[in-house]
């Protein structure tokens, strides 16, 4: 099998001697390629977060979060959100299915829709109508889906509703019409689900939990276990009830494979080369990092932890992928989140280094992929493999870059994460 990795030769950069105008440079010139390649249009079908319209609204929604005076050639990021928001919901239109995650159905450009015209055009007539769309036609397939996973299930729903609790949480009517019961029933069936699939595991050293698509029990964030478990950790007082399970199934997961190894798309899988979010040690540390950060004086925190920070560096040895450069799913500044997630936690300024070492290596994608280093993505604008994913990235890490040289950035109350996953 090819390796699917590039050698990294990268020196760590001195923090103090980064300069935040470089990202913020990095971040305009990349959405007006974005904007010039990928325009806004009401007559396609690329309607999701994943890779279509949606993402791109998403990108434009959390650059206002963070920037909310940006500009990009004259136009505020609200307004861009707003435009490629419309195409989106246009596109969900124009086409139909069943499916209730928010990166990869129609449930994620209406969530959204919710959150924008609430926060940014203040218009909850037009909030409210988007919502009933989602409790009326999409919780009900939440109730009755066999899925549980983020990308397409239950969590994804799960993922949602949490959204639109966090932006939308100053009005009454939208909290009352998405109160706890509807966040509690959609987890204790992730639950069940997750015992039912654990039967055939040993109760003191296996898993408590188990769940599987496709008849596959995915270990990583996209599919599996870990974004299954970070997401329901985000309903912190909700998941209360389930810590034993919750716990047991983190403590499983961590002792699965070596330190210094990464970890296989599934339990029946004994390779390791997927050093991605969706499948692999890039997606599974933010789970770690989750329940340390919630539960720092557990009994296993510390050696769970001490997991997370193991498996950050086999991503800087094997995280800069061939695949592509500035995508989150399985490019390399998707991998750059694990240094910058943990650097969130524990204040080691090497993991900074990292991130700023990758962010400044994704900046080179044109470069790298004229010359045939690494590949042009599938749909290489978009959020989850395309360029769209690294603009929130490099956004994320000026905003860590500037509180840490402490330059006004107000990034304490900024949401800064793993988009779509631990941006909540």
């Amino acid at each position: 099998m090819s390796v699917r990795y590039l050698q990294n030769t990268l020196t760590l950069p001195n923090i103090n001697e980064c300069d935040p105008a470089e990202f913020e440079k990095f971040i305009k010139d990349n959405v007006k390629v974005i904007l010039s390649e990928y325009p806004a249009a009401n007559n396609t079908h690329d309607f999701d977060v994943f890779n279509g319209y949606g993402g791109i609204a998403f990108m434009f929604f959390h650059l206002h979060q963070l920037f909310p005076d940006f500009t990009i050639e004259g136009d505020k990021v609200s307004n861009l959100c707003i435009k490629y928001l419309s195409a989106s919901l246009s596109a969900v239109r124009r086409s139909s299915q069943d499916l209730v995650g928010f990166l990869g159905s129609h449930v994620g450009p209406l969530a959204l829709a919710v959150v924008v015209y609430e926060t940014i055009e203040e218009n909850t007539q037009e909030s409210l109508k988007y919502l009933d769309i989602i409790l009326k036609k999409y919780h009900p397939l939440a109730l009755k889906d066999d899925w549980n996973e983020l990308l397409y299930g239950r969590t994804g729903y799960l993922y949602v509703l949490i959204f639109i609790r966090k932006y939308c949480k100053n009005n009454e009517e939208i909290m009352a019409r998405i109160g706890n019961e509807k966040l509690k029933e959609i987890i204790e069936l992730v639950i069940q689900d997750g015992r039912n699939g654990a039967v055939t595991y040993d109760k003191n050293t296996g898993p408590a939990l188990m769940w599987s698509w496709y008849d596959t029990e995915y270990i990583g964030a996209i599919h599996g276990v870990a974004g299954i478990i970070t997401v329901i950790l985000h309903c912190e007082e909700l998941a209360r009830p389930y810590f034993d399970e919750l716990f047991q199934t983190i403590e499983w997961l961590a002792g699965s494979v070596p330190r210094d190894k990464n970890y296989p798309a599934d339990t029946q899988s004994t390779e390791d080369h997927l050093v991605h979010f969706c499948h692999g040690a890039p997606g599974i540390v933010p789970a770690f990092l989750k329940i340390y950060s919630l539960y720092p004086t557990h009994p296993s925190s510390k050696n769970i932890l001490s997991h997370a920070v193991a498996k950050t560096d086999l991503v800087w040895k094997r995280g800069i992928l061939k695949k592509g450069a500035t995508g989150l799913c399985h490019n390399t500044l998707g991998n750059a989140y694990t240094f910058l997630l943990t650097y969130l936690v524990t204040q080691d300024e090497k993991q900074l280094k990292r991130a700023l070492a990758f962010g400044l290596y994704g900046s080179e994608w044109k470069d790298k992929t004229q010359k045939g280093e690494i590949r042009v993505p599938d749909h290489p604008w978009s959020l989850f493999e395309g360029l769209s994913g690294g603009v929130i990235y490099w956004a994320d890490v000026l905003t860590v870059l500037k509180n840490f040289q402490q330059l006004g950035a107000d990034g304490q109350d900024k949401v800064i994460g793993f988009p779509c996953f631990t941006d909540l």
